[in-house]
């Protein structure tokens, strides 16, 4: 018989394994009591001191008790936390961690709920207090929100966040990142709380959104396009309709930088924003499955993900999410691609056949070819893939989801925004013709003289990709790809629907095998992620570099200025396509329309550099990297590291703090991005350097002299936590791949991986006075770890050796060793 987990944290069922993390709090709160015993109030608070003043390892252990006491003891709550401030040496950051750790945990949903009003007073007493980091819990609680989910625990989380936000307005005011992600999160949620029971907070939710928007829409619009799509679906609700009358024909209303709904199209949405849309719980299951099921085996585990996260018609709606997050905002690495793991798009036709609401279906074409219509040049390929691919491999088998994904695709052309008509329909060329150069298909003539493609389909192909619409006699003519016989798109039921609202399957052609499919469909995948030999460069066609930051300089977008438009109202459900137009009266009476030019060039890295110092090492365009086959799975990693290290030694050059410090965030997570896919794929550390190694090298050479301003925290004086010395202004992108390589100690591959890297930064500069430098900050970084952390140093401290000498032997015909 089993025995029912006691916890004063979650209620866990039978089955429920007990919380690592709650056990261990329970066992230290416990020692705690039992040391408590029979002392006077002087005397507890002696034994307080004493035992945090030991070690960090008491410190930690003091600390997490009484925070366990705060959580589970709401009488006792306020008593605890004036202990943990008598304790405190290190800025709450030991709270802030265990907090972090309960609030981002998939078991978040099963928190008693006193627990988690708790939480909520403790973030609140934080927030007063200003700690670093909090902002981070924030972050946190707003992904527990489950979009479509109207239950009680969720409508009572929605309540305490907006609470939270509407006490804290003050210290909201001065955090973007969380403005941004509030608004985001709010947006997706209103439409939920239709109900007359929830309408109150509807109301307030509204009323703080629109405060938001129109007072701090230079921290919204980094949201990019998504947050176009979002409030265009609410332009039904009065104070959203007037907010979108307010884009559409006076946007320096809301902003004298903002020139109109231009702008937010053109900029993709940064990927944290569509992660932050799925909760925890439900990110890691659905990442299970593109990450590790075959594709003969997901059916079963995506059946079980939509009835319990999708099957209702309040839950449909969050479908939209679900397939902005697989198509924008997270990629498959190289090793999953030449994989047999299930593709994106497989999964994603297995849940457009699973939607029962015309509007949902709707909006979920549109989430899935949206990056398309705006694409460019400099824009991820993974963006476009899924997209295609669905298109193309359903063709023998799934015709009709190639009907209604090409006619919404030639729709949305022509009709989604129509002063930008002709701008799009370039844009959806441009596409088209980087997936054909990347060999992500080979051809579309397959796919247009497919027998089962209906005559509509190939129209609508015509007016979208004539130009592509040519038999090149190089190429061998070869059959469509498709899914594997053993891979079935079957929408997912419950026992009491009726079997006929499913959709006609195509009957499987006769005398195939399945293994003969599954071998084609493996020969595609390595073609398209791997063995291609179409090695056609790539069109030079961009657009100017537009930041993702909360803070972007929104003059730096280019400039596009819409006609006069009117704003749209929302379609009835039976007329679901009318839903995701963006209206335009002006164009019916005019039908020309502005044109925006497509080949803006990007400024060369030359000329952003010629105005910094003299001494400062010349960037040039690396094609080594941009050639290589794995380029595109950096995402906008590269390219946001790039724009911000210039960005970085401008502000530094002209002493803008403010700027400075945004640069220098934006910096370190780009890098943190680029290392951790460098560390997965197969791409040469040399090849790596050639890209990233100049910018590093002028960071370190100009932060000879750093900012007055710039202080180091006691917490990150003696850290190796990447995410501290990220948020900490003293240190630059050289200290993160520090701590890095510091974490990575006990895994061999992966430390030595990073220390070639290292090496090739630290050997390639062409002064003598730069490799000095850079080996300075090598060995500081080096003795400084060792003095404060008992390492097994024999496994490592060759190699370090190893890779220094070469930067000697490579450069001076010498060694110091």
């Amino acid at each position: 018989m089993f025995e029912k987990p006691t916890s004063k944290i979650y209620d866990l069922s039978v089955i429920d394994a007990e919380d690592e993390l709650d056990v261990e709090l329970t066992r230290l709160y416990a020692k705690h009591q039992e040391a408590a015993k029979n002392k006077s109030e002087i005397e507890f608070h002696n034994y307080l001191q004493e035992k945090a003043s030991q070690n960090k390892r008491e410190y930690n252990e003091v600390v997490s008790a009484l925070l366990y006491g705060v959580l589970t003891e709401p009488n006792n709550a306020r008593v605890y936390f004036q202990s943990i401030s008598f304790v405190n040496r290190d800025n709450f950051s030991v709270i802030v961690n265990r907090l972090q750790a309960l609030t981002i945990s998939i078991k978040f949903q099963q928190l008693k709920l006193a627990v988690r009003e708790q939480i909520f007073w403790l973030v609140s007493e934080l927030t007063s207090l200003s700690v670093q980091s909090v902002d981070s819990l924030y972050l946190s609680l707003l992904r527990q929100i489950k979009s479509g989910d109207i239950s009680q625990r969720n409508v009572l989380l929605c309540d305490q966040i907006l609470k939270l936000c509407e006490s804290q307005k003050s210290w909201l005011d001065m955090n973007p990142r969380v403005i941004a992600t509030f608004v985001y999160t709010y947006l997706r949620v209103i439409p939920d709380h239709r109900q007359i029971q929830l309408q109150q907070l509807q109301q307030r939710e509204i009323r703080i959104t629109i405060s938001l928007l129109r007072e701090k829409w230079t921290v919204c619009a980094p949201i990019g396009r998504d947050l176009a799509r979002v409030l265009h679906d609410l332009a039904s609700i009065p104070e959203f309709s007037q907010l979108w009358e307010d884009i559409l024909k006076q946007p320096q209303k809301l902003s004298p930088r903002f020139k109109g709904l231009d702008v937010l199209l053109l900029q993709p949405t940064p990927k944290e924003f569509l992660r932050s849309r799925l909760t925890p719980d439900m990110e890691f299951k659905l990442l299970y499955i593109v990450q590790n099921l075959k594709i003969t085996m997901y059916q079963r585990n995506l059946n079980w993900f939509i009835q319990r996260y999708l099957n209702t018609p309040e839950m449909e709606p969050h479908y939209v999410d679900v397939i902005r997050y697989l198509v924008a905002g997270w990629y498959p690495s190289n090793q999953i691609l030449q994989s047999d793991i299930v593709p994106r798009y497989v999964v994603i036709g297995s849940m457009i056949r699973s939607v029962k609401s015309s509007v949902v279906a709707a909006n979920i074409k549109l989430a899935l070819i949206y990056d398309w219509l705006f694409f460019t040049p400099n824009d991820n390929i993974m963006f476009i893939e899924p997209a295609m691919l669905l298109m193309e491999r359903s063709a023998e088998r799934y015709p009709y989801i190639t009907a209604i994904l090409m006619e919404f695709l030639k729709y949305a052309v022509e009709e989604y925004y129509p002063p930008m008509k002709d701008y799009i329909s370039r844009c959806v060329s441009c596409g088209m013709r980087v997936m054909l150069s990347k060999g992500v298909i080979r051809s579309l003539m397959p796919l247009y003289k497919c027998p089962s493609v209906d005559p509509n389909t190939k129209e609508y192909m015509q007016i979208l990709f004539s130009e592509f619409l040519t038999e090149d006699p190089s190429i061998p003519s070869l059959p469509i790809p498709s899914m594997p016989n053993s891979v079935s798109l079957q929408p997912v039921t419950t026992p009491a629907e009726n079997k006929s609202n499913k959709l006609e399957d195509k009957q499987e052609e006769k005398g195939t095998s399945e293994q003969s499919s599954m071998e084609n469909d493996i020969d595609v995948d390595e073609f398209l992620y791997g063995e291609s030999e179409n090695k056609n460069a790539v069109t030079n066609q961009a657009i100017a570099l537009q930041s993702e930051d909360e803070d972007e300089n929104m003059a730096d977008i280019p400039n596009v200025t819409p006609s006069e438009v009117a704003p749209s109202e929302v379609a009835p459900a039976e007329a679901a396509p009318a839903d995701i137009i963006i209206k335009d009266k002006s164009t019916e009476e005019n039908s020309s329309t502005p044109e925006i030019e497509l080949q803006n060039s990007v400024v060369s890295m030359e000329e952003s550099m010629e105005d910094s110092d003299e001494e400062l090492e010349e960037i040039v365009d690396d094609e080594g990297l941009q050639s290589n086959q794995s380029y595109w799975i950096f995402g906008d990693s590269l390219k946001r590291f790039k724009s911000a290290s210039i960005a970085l030694l401008t502000a530094q050059k002209d002493k803008n703090e403010e700027e400075y410090i945004l640069q220098l965030l934006i910096t370190k997570r780009s890098i943190k991005d680029i290392i951790a896919v460098f560390l997965r794929m197969a791409i040469p550390a040399e090849v790596l350097e050639r890209t990233i190694g100049p910018y590093i090298r002028n960071i370190i050479y100009l932060n000879r002299f750093p900012f007055t301003f710039l202080k180091t925290t006691e917490e990150a004086k003696n850290t190796v936590s990447e995410e501290t010395v990220i948020s900490d202004t003293s240190k630059d992108v050289f200290d993160l791949l520090m701590i890095t390589f510091w974490n990575l100690l006990e895994k061999e591959n992966e430390r030595e991986k990073l220390l070639k890297l290292l090496s090739c930064i630290a050997h390639n500069p062409k002064k003598k006075s730069r490799r000095h430098l850079i080996g300075m900050r090598w060995w500081s970084f080096i003795s400084r770890q060792e003095e404060q952390e008992d390492t097994n140093s024999e496994k490592w401290f060759p190699s370090i050796v190893s890779y220094y000498e070469i930067i000697f032997d490579k450069r001076f015909k010498s060694t110091y060793f």
